[in-house]
């Protein structure tokens, strides 16, 4: 009971220490219940693909989860150094190192309990509000969040195991320093740090890796695989940058007499020096948390702000048909079966396309072998179907095309496929309804109009042999139309009793949605062909407002953490950094330093170690752009000028946001100092 009061009196008397700690971790738990309230609420599968919502909110607590750990182990270290003299002085008082941890153990076990109790009232109320959030975003109707006390279960547990881990960093901390040691710790101060330039080359080389690796990706398959490649570079030399780096060029500084030997100059480098590896560490966290900040939000914002642009380069009506059979029959099927039903087609359009061949081309040489650095689709359009969508004559001789880069660029003279060479007779800027958007996963999309069917088989055929595919590589027929929702679903069915065999023949059957029937002894059996497709535009929208707004919910969540830990990093630096500082500028006023001059120097310095990591994350993210540009378009969009507006919105609040962090933490640091 006697360590029970002690440990109560000591979070009461020391709640100036004990409260940001309490602070990150009802936060840190209120974010992952919030999320776990949702994820695991029987509600969430009453939502359209709701099992997209359920993996982005399960990597989402996956993340929070990781992060709350590395951020409250952060928080208690710095909270168990302002606390090391309090547990020198019971050491000295006759209790013993383990009568100290038992004391410590009771305190965070009164903190975990605290943080469950506050963590699940507010994290049960904010999930709802949260909820409706993504309702919003999804484009659903369903308002009713059920409570699942499964949420509480995980998420307390998963906190529990946070808690023990603390136990341990504090019996470690308290067992291995003596009671001289416990005393004078929050005294200790960090030697300046010796110039090290190959670690600061290192660095340098680290992030120009990485820079290289963002701004040279060819496609979007080559930017997921090189994306975790190039942030772990960043990341280290990030780190480096700051750890050694800026030492090299204080030191640097400090060389030039000129510049050093002037008060302003001669303080601020002077006290950076001193310290640097302690800010280094700091300046480095808040610069990664502050990108991946850009980079989530930047990300997720231009996702869901790209999907009606999507959505007008792929529809260029309301609804699409694809047949795997000729203009002819597909059309004759599609206006038979939609007769048949009562279903008006308006403002009908259909076109023969060929099957995609997806390789690499360099210097107009199509390879089927794939390399993700110049991954290129390549379309066959016929002449005919050209001046049947565009009203415009072409005439074209032997191997003669046209092409239209729908994605990419090509500058090249002819295109060859093995031996079969097509030479380019000009360029084109785009085909009358035509999508604009098709190949999301490509670096490159051509389409190539020529003069016949006959002349591309070969290359078809050629290409499927060296894939080794045994279907057959072809022409495929697009219909689109306008038409109502209702009649969609029911042109839909009515097709999906047809299959379309591999000799280009029309079968019907006796079943829907199937390819399975039963054969004479009962025993199942694959029908030869596949129905006919049909997909609405309102049906997709539907389908990315499920994904991209579950994507933006997950990324305003994550946004939101990340700014509250770069927040907190920041405070504990400042308290940290004024109680090193004020003895030293006591001095310099001591030995004539004016007022006025101290306050210009601690803003300067201020202003140095605030606005130095948003800058570099800035730069950092300004590298990233372009592979974000092609992570985003795997989801089917490529629009620069609105993923570039997005971004820069994104920062400048992000900006403005960090500003008031500035403002609001530097005041405890000027309070500390001119005390």
């Amino acid at each position: 009971m006697f360590y029970l009061k002690l440990a109560s009196r000591n979070i009461r008397q020391s709640l100036g220490n004990f409260l940001p700690f309490a602070l990150s971790s009802v936060v840190m738990f209120l974010m992952n219940l919030m999320i776990a309230t949702i994820l695991f609420s029987p509600s969430l599968k009453k939502l359209h693909s709701w099992e997209n919502f359920a993996m982005l909110l399960s990597l989402g607590l996956i993340v929070l989860t990781i992060f709350a750990t590395i951020f409250m182990i952060y928080s208690y270290r710095f909270l168990l150094k302002r606390r090391t003299k309090e547990f020198g002085l019971y050491n000295i008082l006759g209790l013993k190192k383990n009568q100290i941890v038992h004391i410590s153990i009771l305190e965070l076990l009164m903190m975990f309990l605290t943080t469950v109790a506050a963590g699940t009232v507010l994290g049960i109320i904010f999930a709802k509000f949260f909820y409706l959030i993504l309702i919003q975003l999804v484009g659903e109707n369903y308002f009713d969040l059920q409570w699942s006390p499964l949420a509480v279960v995980i998420v307390t547990a998963a906190f529990a195991v946070i808690y023990l881990l603390l136990i341990m960093i504090s019996s470690f901390s308290i067992h291995r320093q003596s009671s001289l040691q416990l005393l004078n710790n929050t005294k200790k101060g960090e030697k300046e740090p010796k110039s090290r330039g190959i670690l600061a080359l290192l660095g340098i080389v680290f992030l120009a890796i990485g820079y290289y690796l963002a701004v040279t990706v060819a496609s979007p398959l080559d930017a997921l695989t090189k994306f975790f490649v190039a942030v772990l570079f960043v990341i280290f030399g990030t780190l480096l940058f700051y750890l050694s780096f800026t030492i090299w060029l204080l030191k640097r500084q400090k060389k030039n007499k000129n510049y050093y030997y002037q008060p302003k100059h001669f303080i601020n480098v002077s006290s950076m020096l001193y310290r640097m590896k302690q800010n280094a560490v700091g300046l480095a966290n808040i610069t990664i948390l502050v990108t991946m900040t850009f980079v989530t939000l930047a990300t997720t914002v231009g996702l869901y702000s790209s999907i009606n642009g999507y959505l007008d380069g792929y529809f260029v009506r309301n609804t699409v048909m694809n047949v795997n059979t000729t203009e002819q029959q597909s059309v004759a099927l599609v206006n038979q079966v939609a007769k048949d039903n009562g279903i008006p087609l308006k403002n009908q359009v259909a076109y023969e396309l060929s099957n995609s061949l997806i390789g690499s081309m360099k210097n107009g040489n199509f390879e089927n072998r794939q390399k993700l650095s110049s991954l290129t689709a390549v379309n066959f359009m016929t002449a005919e179907t050209y001046e049947k969508l565009t009203g415009e004559k072409v005439h074209l001789q032997g191997n003669e095309a046209i092409v239209y880069p729908a994605v990419g660029s090509f500058n090249e003279d002819h295109v060859t496929f093995g031996n079969h060479t097509f030479q380019i007779k000009e360029q084109i800027k785009g085909i009358r309804d035509f999508p604009s958007v098709y190949m999301s996963t490509v670096s490159a999309w051509l389409i190539l109009i020529v003069q016949s069917k006959e002349q591309v088989q070969p290359v078809l055929g050629n290409a499927a042999k060296e894939a080794g595919s045994h279907d057959k590589l072809g022409f495929d027929t697009t219909i689109a139309a306008d038409m109502s929702a209702k009649n969609a679903g029911k042109l839909r069915e009515a097709l999906s009793y047809y299959r379309v065999n591999g000799d280009e023949s029309i079968q019907r059957t006796d079943e829907s949605e199937t390819n399975i029937e039963q054969d004479d002894r009962g025993e199942e059996k694959t029908l030869a062909g596949m129905p006919p497709s049909l997909q609405t535009s309102d049906e997709m929208r539907k389908d990315f407002l499920s994904f991209a707004g579950g994507f933006l919910f997950i990324g305003i969540i994550l946004g939101f953490t990340f700014i509250l830990g770069t927040a907190l990093i920041i405070y504990y630096k400042q308290i940290s950094e004024g109680e090193q500082d004020k003895r030293s500028f006591e001095i310099l006023q001591e030995v004539g330093l004016s007022g006025k001059e101290v306050r210009q120097t601690i803003r300067s310095q201020v202003l140095l170690v605030f606005f130095l990591p948003i800058a570099v994350a800035i730069v950092h993210f300004a590298f990233a752009f372009i592979m974000i540009q092609k992570l985003i378009s795997l989801f089917g969009t490529m629009r620069f000028s609105l993923l570039l507006l997005t971004s820069i919105g994104t920062i400048a609040v992000v900006a403005v946001i960090y500003y008031i962090i500035y403002k609001q933490t530097s005041r405890a640091y000027y309070r500390i100092v001119e005390r």
